[in-house]
Formats: structure tokens, C-alpha cells, sequence
């Protein structure tokens, strides 16, 4: 009789033959397995984390269009989006005119945004606040040790990467990021490209075999090589998934994806979608949003400049990704969100940049979203040492993801005190998860 793939554990090169949970699989895949919570695959939800690494200039990004002191000669002399310029999202927030493709997803109800967020005392070191962001956790907190992905991983869904390799996949950079650091049964693949991921190892197909069937008949009581079996067999599993998915036919145009890391991560993520695999969490990253200088240039601002291309980049490869979502029946099970360690300061520097701020904004895009604003107007006046003040804690962001998107509780993953005092009083200002019965829940075409 045909074996699911949840039977097997692939193990190696095509050559070798699967293990099987009846016969030689070691008892820890078969526990793992059998503690597997299925709500973390078995409704078909996909999160895409996409980090906006540098710094984003979100006032330079949702531009507060009926704001005067945006538009005074003190606060952005030369970097300001002039008024009329923006393309008009519901009157009191414009995009910038790089992202015509997203402000159209935003239109078509697919599209929501989350004004003011960020943390108390922010802290404006790149490292030091985006390893706030990847952990999970503020300042006076002990930093975890996991990032805030993989604390979700062992709270509820221990065992779905035993039969899912691709369970967590970084996409298009070459280093494992920190949310997804510290799982204990499990060590996500990082894959910068579909090409060049692969094993160096030895050439000698038999004695390759032979390490592997050792490594997997081995007594699995010590931790130690517990962990060496799981992250072998991931290696092993991922490379053969991802071979699979590189293969997929595109469905947009040559060139519709950027080349840089953005969309070469986007395009595999839509690869490794379309192939079927039940992946949970994608991470993909930008970088280059550290806009000190010529964030724009003076001949055009609108155009010319670090920022305009970093938005225009920005804006392609995500309208090509969720264009092919949508053509493949998949949007409705997506959810991009994106993240930046902080915003850049109100008032523009004499280089036509913006040094590091605080408070920012988070782009939600997708099939399932309550299309809008979220979070209130940035206030630009009252303002701690020339930064916006938060009104949205980042955390209750990530946690409204977790609870209404990927069906699991925030409060493992944040704790008790933190959820009730911090992340629940956020939820109704942010509630941009369409809200349905299970029996509304279709995937379009999805199987």
C-alpha cells in the first residue's frame, strides 16, 4: 500500500532507500511524530516574515498626508514626498509613489498597515534592536535564548518538522535568522539559493550510505547525538525538497522578480508554496534601509536615492509574489508581514538622510486581511528625544499573528504577565485577521 510522506524520513541521496516508522526509523522520530500538533500544518497557513534590514523610513513609507508639520520647510526640507505626490490611501495615509503596486493590493482588500509600532525605551543600536525585534523581547527583559519563532515552535508544534523538513526555511540569505534560533528538536534551513544548496560531503556514494545508516541505527538516549540525527536528516530531506521546488514553472513574467536577496527569496518561497510543501514559516530579508545619506537626491527625490530604489525593489518583488499566489489559488492561505528594527527620526540630517529613529510600521499583505490603517496617526510633535512614540507594541503584533493567523496561544511564547498587561489591551487596535468558520475557510484551489 502508498506510503504518506508523513511515513518516511528521507535520509539521503536517490539512491538510498527511505527508513520507515514500522521497521528501522529510531524512536525518536516515531515520538516526535506522534507529538505533533496538527493545527500547525493541517489547515495549510503560511507566515512570510520579511525584514526590512537598516532601519525603515516609515514616515518616507505611509506618508501622514494631512499632517502640516510633515510638510514644513523645518522638519523635511529636501527628502519630503511633496504633497499630491503620495498615492491617497484612505484620505488621512498615502503611500509612496515607488509602491503603486501595493497601494493596488491595499485597494483590492488585500493589503493592511500598522502605524506607530515599537517598544518601550527603544534602543537605536541596529544589533541591539533587531535582536528586540528576532527575540521577542524589550528592555529590563532577560533576553530568551530562542528567537520568538522558535519559542512558538516548541510551545505547539513539536514533531511537524519530523515529516516536514522545510517546516522553517529562511529564503534567499545564507545564515539561519534569530527568530528562528534555539528550537529544541529541530534546526531550520537557511537556502540563499536553490542552486547552491547542498551537502559537501563525500563524493564515495557507498561509504556515504553507510555513515548515514550507522548515524540513524545509533542508540538515541544521548541529547548530543540526538540533535546531530535530527539535523542530518533535515539537511538531507530539505535539499531533496528544495530541488523538487526549484523546479516549479513561474507564473509571472521573466524579470518580475528582483535579483537582489529580496526577491530571489520571495521567488523560492513561491516555488517551495506551489510545490506543495506544507511549510509554515518563510523568512526573507532587504537590506540597505540604513538611509543616513542620500536617502534621496535632490534632482529628483521622488525617484533618485537609496530610498526610492529600496521601495521600488520593495514593490516589484512583492507584487510578483502574491501575483503568483494568487494565479496558483494560494493568497488566501498567505500572510507577508514585515518588520523593521526602527524608523528614522522626524526631522531629515544635512546629508538628505534620516538617522535612527524609534516607532515605526508594519506591512501586512495577503488574501485573508481586514484591509486598512491600524494603530492611529504618527503624532509628530510630541516626540521623545525628535522620535515617534509607540502606540503598538511589536510583540502584540507578532502575538495577533500567532492566535488568529496561526491558530496558536501567544502566551508560551511571551508569558502570562506580559500577554495580559501588554499584548491583549493591542489586539483591538490591530485586528486585521478576517475572522471566518472553519467551513469558510477554503483555499481557493488549493488541495
Amino acid at each position: 500500500m502508498p506510503q504518506s510522506r508523513r511515513t518516511f524520513l528521507r535520509v539521503g541521496i536517490s539512491s538510498l532507500a527511505y527508513f520507515t516508522v514500522e521497521s528501522t526509523t529510531p524512536s525518536w522520530i516515531v515520538r516526535a511524530a506522534n507529538a505533533m500538533s496538527c493545527n500547525c500544518t493541517c489547515d495549510g497557513r503560511i507566515l512570510v516574515i520579511l525584514q526590512l534590514a537598516g532601519g525603515n523610513d516609515g514616515l518616507n513609507t505611509v506618508i501622514p498626508r494631512t499632517d502640516p508639520v510633515y510638510y514644513d520647510s523645518l522638519t523635511r526640507p529636501n527628502i519630503r514626498v511633496a504633497s499630491g505626490s503620495e498615492i491617497n490611501l484612505d484620505g488621512a495615509n498615502g503611500l509612496h509613489p515607488k509602491l503603486s503596486d501595493v497601494a493596488n493590493w491595499f485597494q483590492s482588500g488585500h493589503a493592511a498597515i500598522i502605524n506607530n509600532v515599537g517598544y518601550v525605551n527603544p534602543d537605536l543600536s541596529h544589533f541591539t534592536s533587531t535582536d528586540y525585534y528576532e527575540t521577542g523581547s524589550v528592555p529590563g527583559q532577560i533576553k530568551p535564548t530562542q528567537g520568538w519563532v522558535a519559542r512558538y515552535y516548541d510551545s505547539a508544534c513539536v514533531g511537524a518538522a519530523d515529516s516536514n523538513a522545510l517546516f522553517m526555511t529562511a529564503a534567499g540569505i545564507s545564515s539561519v535568522p534569530g527568530s528562528f534560533a534555539g528550537p529544541t528538536s529541530y534546526t531550520p534551513p537557511a537556502v540563499s539559493s536553490a542552486s547552491s544548496y547542498s551537502l559537501q560531503a563525500s563524493s564515495d556514494g557507498t561509504l556515504r550510505r553507510a555513515a548515514i545508516t550507522a548515524l540513524n541505527a545509533a542508540p538515541t538516549v544521548d541529547p548530543d547525538l540526538m540533535f546531530i540525527q535530527r539535523t542530518e536528516n533535515t539537511a538531507e530531506a530539505s535539499i531533496a525538497d528544495i530541488a523538487t521546488a526549484a523546479a516549479q514553472p513561474a507564473l509571472v513574467p521573466a524579470g518580475s522578480y528582483t535579483t537582489d536577496s529580496l526577491g530571489n527569496g520571495l521567488k523560492l518561497v513561491s516555488q517551495v508554496i506551489r510545490a506543495g510543501f506544507p511549510t509554515r514559516v518563510f523568512y526573507v530579508s532587504q537590506s540597505g534601509y540604513d538611509t543616513h545619506a542620500t536617502q534621496v537626491q535632490a534632482a529628483d527625490p521622488l525617484n533618485l536615492g537609496d530610498h526610492p530604489r529600496l521601495l521600488g525593489n520593495l514593490n516589484q518583488s512583492l507584487h510578483a509574489f502574491l501575483t503568483e499566489m494568487q494565479l496558483s489559488g494560494n493568497l488566501n492561505r498567505v500572510l507577508v508581514m514585515t518588520f523593521s528594527e526602527f524608523g528614522r527620526r522626524v526631522k531629515e540630517n544635512s546629508s538628505f538622510g534620516t538617522d535612527h529613529g524609534a516607532a515605526n510600521n508594519m506591512f501586512l499583505l495577503g488574501g485573508w486581511l481586514n484591509s486598512g490603517v491600524y494603530g492611529g496617526q504618527p503624532d509628530l510633535v510630541n516626540l521623545i528625544k525628535g522620535n515617534l512614540k509607540h502606540q503598538v507594541d511589536f510583540r502584540s503584533v507578532y502575538a495577533m499573528v500567532m492566535e488568529q493567523w496561526l491558530s496558536a496561544s501567544a502566551v508560551p511564547v511571551f508569558g502570562q504577565s506580559v500577554y495580559d498587561t501588554v499584548l491583549q489591551p493591542d489586539f483591538a487596535k490591530i485586528n486585521f485577521v478576517k475572522t471566518a468558520s472553519a467551513a469558510a475557510r477554503n483555499w481557493e484551489h488549493y488541495q
